[in-house]
């Protein structure tokens, strides 16, 4: 009997590339065009975040309800800015990204867990030239729940409840959201926090980037 093909997936921002600040400026465009609020997000801690937690927080900053209608709205805006800003100036990849995504693909099927909404995550991707290297059924958004754990979740349910998965990103956040959903855990230090704080949050591997192929790609023979 053929023996399952394993996940991994990977966050985006932080742990793949970095958008430049692509994001934060689609933000306070989306929020002016799509309800006419004059609002920043400089004072929001984007990193292991999700796109709908933030736009939800920053509506009750402002008193305001978040409706869906709301929500639908200004994603659409969000899109179609941060399209614009990544097509002037693309993501700039970490190290070895370009080289490890491409040799992962020949083995294990790749997925996203990503606080992004799909399209500026698929954005993202594109523009970073990787977007055809991962499974269209296996995106966990930040559209699709505020909470990482709850998109680890889905996106494992959309790529079939695969027994071996790996989750591969930069905070405490993508750590916890392996772990509550019984995926392997890699954490790299390539966004804000350091190896120790990714160890102490318990990831079952830690990597300073992934440079270090050889080490990654022993690891995942040996998840199988």
């Amino acid at each position: 009997m053929e023996k399952e093909q394993g996940w991994i997936f990977f966050d985006i921002d932080g742990t793949l590339l970095y958008a430049r600040g692509a994001g934060r400026k689609a933000f306070r465009q989306a929020f002016e065009e799509a309800l006419g609020w004059d609002q920043g997000v400089e004072h929001i801690n984007f990193y292991g975040a999700t796109d709908l937690d933030v736009f939800r927080r920053i509506c009750a900053e402002r008193g305001e309800s978040s409706t869906p209608e709301m929500e639908k709205t200004f994603f659409e805006r969000l899109g179609v800015r941060l399209d614009e800003h990544l097509a002037q100036t693309p993501p700039e990849l970490f190290p070895n990204i370009a080289r490890i995504v491409p040799e992962l693909c020949r083995h294990w099927k790749l997925g996203v867990v990503t606080g992004n909404i799909e399209a500026t995550a698929k954005a993202k991707l594109k523009y970073a030239g990787l977007l055809d290297y991962f499974e269209p059924d296996g995106f966990g958004c930040g559209c699709d729940h505020p909470d990482r754990v709850e998109i680890a979740r889905l996106a494992l349910e959309r790529a079939g409840n695969p027994a071996n998965a790996v989750l591969v990103g930069d905070t405490p956040r993508d750590v916890e959201a392996a772990t509550a959903n019984g995926m392997i855990s890699i954490a790299v230090a390539t966004g804000i926090f350091d190896v120790q704080t990714l160890e102490k949050a318990g990831a079952d591997y830690v990597f300073e980037d992934l440079t270090d192929a050889e080490r990654l790609m022993s690891i995942l023979t040996d998840l199988g």
